[in-house]
This record gives structure tokens, sequence and C-alpha cells, in this order.
């Protein structure tokens, strides 16, 4: 198994498994397991989210995750 450290930001906070909180969190996954699993595990439509990172570099939903990873995902963001 592996343990990482995921934050969401911005309007990605809602879907924080715990709703009173908006801190980074611990998440369990299995070895093997890929970005995108994460994202599938926390339910995020993947429409919602601009920007994946890995250790402070952006990736792809096929990076496999590693024990102590720190995740960041962010949502797409609009302008005028």
């Amino acid at each position: 198994m592996n343990k990482v450290e995921v934050r969401l930001f911005a309007s990605l906070r809602k879907y924080h498994p715990s709703t009173e909180d908006s801190d980074a969190f611990v998440l369990e996954l299995a070895d093997g397991a890929k970005l995108g699993d994460l994202v599938e595990k926390l339910k995020i439509p993947r429409q919602e989210i601009g920007v994946l990172m890995a250790n402070g570099k952006w990736q792809k939903e096929d990076y496999s995750l590693k024990d102590g990873d720190r995740i960041g995902l962010f949502p797409l963001i609009g302008g005028g």
C-alpha cells in the first residue's frame, strides 16, 4: 500500500473526505495505483480538474504513485 498526501485547491475542496476540513489529508492506495485512480477514488469529475501535480511537478493521470508522494489537484480556471 502507498500512502500519499493530498491537497485539493479552490472549488475542488468540496471533494475533501471530511466536509469540515480543507487541509491536506493522507490517502492509502494499492501498490501500482496511478494518479487517475486517486481521482476516481475521490469521485472528482475529470472535467473539473485543470492541473494534477505530484511532488511539485505537473503530471498526467498515468503517473504511478509512490509512497510519500505529495499530490495537488487544481481546478480549471476560467477567465475573460
